[in-house]
């Protein structure tokens, strides 16, 4: 049986006590997690440590961790994608957090049916949306998440190895090898406008084709994400 995980905000170490907050405590809680059996604790850092439940008081678990502090590799290229926000925008965000993106940015697109910066609601539900996914795959390193307008956006990455994603464009994905970070815009159901297209030129983007196959909005970030881990 897999050893259950839960996420910690904050630096781990070993030899340490730590008491799990009350949605965590509930978490262990509902899968019936008793004193003495072992559980996992990661942050956002790729930080782990192995520990055991050595007191249940009330609502709240302690963690006892004893094994040695585990530091997991950052998989290459950090990959970022810039997206405009759909209505399946928590599919995106938990199945490109399982593969392991480096940053999402959630833009705002002349096409974008939502226009307003999210809610701090919204926010929280979709950083428990990472967190879960975090859970789920044994990814350590939790992905940073931003909003912003596209054209502050463009205007913010300095990479030199920056994209956007469009149907006919000569470039392909096998063409991104060997890159340690990769910057790829990815645009709403109606895709980029033609003003947006030009912008992304002027900016020193290039265009990106995934090739010939027509793939919904919510599945194409995570179709791109799964060729540029395999090539």
């Amino acid at each position: 049986m897999r050893i259950p995980r839960i996420f910690l905000d904050q630096e781990l170490a070993e030899n340490k006590s730590y008491l799990l907050d009350k949605e965590s405590s509930h978490h262990l809680t509902v899968i019936k997690i008793n004193d003495g059996e072992m559980v996992e604790l990661f942050n956002s850092k790729g930080q782990s440590v192995i520990g055991k439940v050595i007191t249940k008081e009330k609502n709240s678990y302690k963690i006892n961790a004893k094994s040695p502090l585990k530091l997991q590799k950052k998989e290459l290229p950090k990959i970022s994608l810039g997206i405009a926000e759909i209505k399946n925008f928590k599919k995106i965000l938990n199945e490109t957090t399982q593969l392991g993106i480096y940053q999402i940015d959630c833009l705002v697109t002349q096409r974008s049916k939502f226009k307003k910066k999210p809610s701090e609601k919204k926010i929280q539900s979709w950083h428990k949306i990472l967190q879960s996914s975090c859970e789920q795959s044994g990814n350590n390193w939790m992905p940073k998440l931003s909003f912003n307008k596209l054209d502050q956006w463009q205007e913010e990455i300095k990479s030199k190895n920056k994209y956007y994603l469009h149907p006919g464009e000569n470039l392909d994905l096998k063409s991104l090898t060997g890159l340690n970070e990769i910057f790829i815009g990815i645009g709403p159901e109606g895709g980029f406008s033609p003003e947006e297209i030009s912008s992304f030129k002027s900016k020193g983007f290039q265009g990106v084709s995934i090739g010939d196959l027509i793939i919904k909005t919510e599945t194409v970030p995570t179709v791109l994400l799964s060729m540029l881990k395999v090539i």
